[in-house]
């Protein structure tokens, strides 16, 4: 087969298989293998593929179909306009977490701080630090992880960016490899409910990492502790920031407003109109 009919019989197969976006799918599958670039299929839609071509276009297409996530099969994800790497030891990056990233920016630009620290709870593969890392070269960035694998690619990924040198990378969980006060400290934590797990599609319950996922029966069991901690090794002024998940935001405002010490205690929805940030100031 040519591309072309490759393409569309494999975005017919993948759109059986339950995929949101097959030709799209189809298309970042076949350029990975190929090693070329989008524009490629559509300049050259006659190529006919060789059989070696084909048959590991094949083993791809079958890896998709069985529910695996196109970034895991790539091994990248675009996250901030940067490519970062990922594997099963990470969530893949979502566009929606760049509202973190969004929000962060601007509380050190509102704040006006010299030199902030900042604190990432969490840093899976290294998406948000990165990005802040790349955005505010100033800063003092320390970031933590319970998954050894996570922070191994976390610091591979910062390094791929040339900013490695800028991130204290910290194993452990939560608030135990943390010391110190910061102006700002950001998570993403896990905040699946334990009931909704069986319903999360294919892709996430049978491939990202559990533990990054599950937050026990509410969902906010990790906000709870990053809450309680943020008491301590947040400085007056500063800014604690989570992502939460949807329909969480009146439960967590009500958390923060519980703790006492926080204040401007605010919501901050994506582009799709679904709550995403949750953001407050220690008094």
């Amino acid at each position: 087969m040519n591309i072309r009919e490759e393409l569309n019989r494999a975005a017919e197969r993948l759109a059986r298989a339950g995929s949101s976006s097959p030709r799209l799918d189809a298309e970042i599958l076949l350029t990975f293998f190929l090693n070329i670039e989008r524009l490629e299929l559509y300049k050259a839609p006659e190529r006919v593929l060789t059989e070696e071509d084909a048959a590991g276009f094949e083993n791809l297409l079958e890896r998709r179909c069985q529910g695996e996530p196109v970034a895991y099969i790539i091994g990248v994800k675009e996250f901030w306009s940067l490519l970062f790497k990922v594997n099963r030891e990470v969530l893949i990056p979502r566009p929606e977490t760049e509202i973190l990233v969004e929000e962060a920016l601007q509380v050190v630009k509102d704040a006006a701080w010299t030199v902030p620290r900042i604190l990432e709870i969490g840093v899976g593969s290294g998406a948000v630090t990165v990005a802040l890392a790349k955005e505010l070269p100033e800063a003092m960035l320390t970031a933590t992880d319970i998954a050894a694998g996570a922070l191994a690619l976390a610091r591979e990924n910062a390094r791929r960016h040339g900013v490695a040198e800028c991130i204290d990378f910290r194993g452990g969980d939560l608030w135990m490899p943390v010391e110190g006060t910061f102006d700002l400290i950001v998570s993403n934590p896990p905040y699946i409910p334990a009931a909704e797990f069986s319903r999360l599609p294919r892709s996430v319950k049978d491939y990202e990492p559990r533990q990054a996922l599950l937050a026990g029966a509410a969902g906010t069991a990790y906000h709870r502790a990053i809450i309680d901690g943020g008491v301590q090794h947040l400085k007056k002024g500063g800014w604690l920031l989570m992502e939460l998940g949807e329909g969480q935001g009146a439960e967590l405002t009500e958390i923060l407003r519980q703790a006492v010490v926080y204040e401007n205690i605010a919501l901050r929805s994506d582009y799709g109109g679904v709550e995403r940030v949750v953001r407050a100031r220690k008094g």
